[in-house]
């Protein structure tokens, strides 16, 4: 099991997370580091390219509501094809839990 990472400066993964993050996941000499962004203003396929980007291995995107999170598509914009990791939805209060 991975390490769980997050950027309190850039909790919603909607701009390229930085050098520092990508750094921080290097030297952890964790390979299957796991990356939690809270839900909200930009796809969930922005977030997860964007955690992809710094070596994720596994994308974990927080709602910011509280509602059931079973029946939500993360839906790909048209821009997810190139996509590789795999990433989820968890619900709000799971995540505030994990954070």
């Amino acid at each position: 099991m991975g390490k769980i990472h997050f950027d309190s400066r850039n909790e919603l993964g909607c701009s390229e997370y930085s050098t520092d993050d990508k750094t921080e996941l290097e030297r952890s000499s964790d390979i299957t580091p796991f990356f939690f962004a809270k839900r909200g203003e930009y796809s969930f396929v922005q977030k997860v390219r964007n955690m992809e980007n710094i070596g994720v291995a596994v994308g974990i995107v927080i709602d910011d509501k509280a509602e059931t999170v079973e029946n939500i598509l993360m839906s790909d914009d048209g821009t997810g094809g190139g996509i590789r990791i795999p990433s989820m939805l968890i619900a709000k209060p799971d995540g505030t839990k994990l954070l």
